[in-house]
């Protein structure tokens, strides 16, 4: 679905911001792009995060265009918004896009105490999945100000602070094509995280700009990607847990491929049987697919038939083996699935009509 890939990433120190808005009037100063190697051919890459929603009219426009777009994007949400509209919330991870905590109220970090913090991460992430997500550990303080006892609530809370690199100001000023120009000319070679809202009063003037953002950019060589587990430009990378339950003769295998966290695009396996003490081609048909995960999913179930025969037989095994992983990491290489003999498989027995008493019986 999505394209170009994402470099290979480095550490990168990102220099926390105060970013300008309706409640905080203090100077911005911008995470500077990180140099990444070009050796993929693209110019840079390009994170699009969006901030203060969700917000049912403007972020599901907003989903419409990034999917028309074919690139990814970070939703950094707030709690209480979260809370009053789930279903505005499930739409953005069920799109394919990740999700991340930006505080239960929007309040400045920096007038808050070490408590304070942590019940609002706590509070938010609660709603996230009440409301049905997998949010990412990622966080955005409102405003990007912080303190120290802010700082450690975050590191002690297990979230990953995320700055930006390119500022959109589209909460302050400009039509959709000023917006566009504004996050354009910040865009650097290297690594870039832009900075716009999908919960704000001017958020439809901004979801306006995102087609022309992507189009130039992309024009100019830039390639788009979601953030990583660190923060940074870059696909998360999840593990594939494999559970395989036992099929019976003349019926069906079912593996289930789960993914421990959303990876914010299309992962895909390739799975294949192997014969054990039940042979393939035989016992069962030859089987060898690739399966996809789709972006906004975490789970998928493989079907694979069983051959029947006449032929009475202990319980035999076949197994399957996951390769070439795509956009994942393999938990496990191998699963066993036991193939049981139809004449052994548990059987319900139903009950005896019942037995009715004639009164006592004459010679």
């Amino acid at each position: 679905m999505l394209r170009p890939v994402a470099l290979l990433l480095r550490p990168v120190v990102l220099v926390l911001v105060a970013l300008l808005g309706p409640a905080l009037a203090s100077p911005a100063v911008a995470t500077p792009p990180e140099q990444a190697p070009r050796s993929d051919g693209c110019t840079g890459v390009v994170a699009l995060t969006f901030d203060d929603g969700p917000a049912r009219g403007t972020t599901r426009r907003l989903i419409r265009v990034l999917k028309r777009s074919e690139v990814p994007a970070t939703f950094f949400m707030v709690g209480q918004r979260v809370a009053a509209d789930p279903r505005a919330a499930r739409e953005v991870e069920r799109a394919g896009f990740l999700t991340a905590n930006h505080s239960w109220s929007h309040r400045d970090m920096r007038t808050q105490s070490y408590r304070e913090v942590r019940q609002s991460l706590r509070a938010t992430r609660r709603a996230m999945k009440r409301a049905g997500l997998h949010p990412t550990d990622l966080m955005r303080p409102p405003y990007g100000a912080l303190a120290p006892p802010a700082r450690r609530a975050i590191r002690d809370a297990g979230y990953v602070p995320v700055m930006w690199s390119a500022d959109s100001l589209d909460w302050k000023s400009g039509n959709a094509q000023q917006i566009a120009r504004r996050i354009l000319s910040e865009l650097r070679p290297g690594r870039n995280i832009v900075l716009q809202h999908d919960g704000v009063n001017r958020s439809p003037i901004s979801v306006a700009a995102v087609s022309q953002v992507v189009r130039t950019a992309q024009r100019r060589g830039y390639c788009f990607t979601a953030l990583n587990e660190r923060g940074r430009p870059g696909f998360p990378t999840p593990t594939m847990t494999t559970v395989a339950k036992d099929g019976v003769e003349g019926g069906e295998a079912v593996v289930r491929l789960e993914l421990d966290r959303a990876p914010g695009r299309d992962t895909a396996v390739v799975v294949e049987a192997v014969s054990g003490t039940a042979s393939v081609g035989t016992d069962l048909p030859a089987f060898h697919a690739r399966v996809v995960i789709p972006a906004g999913r975490l789970t998928a179930k493989v079907r694979i038939p069983i051959s029947s025969d006449a032929v009475v037989e202990p319980t035999e095994h076949v197994t399957l083996r996951l390769r070439h992983p795509e956009g994942l990491t393999l938990g496990q290489e191998t699963v066993q699935v036991a193939i049981i003999d139809a004449a052994g498989a548990t059987r319900i027995d139903l009950p005896e009509p019942p037995f009715l008493l004639m009164g006592p019986k004459h010679s």
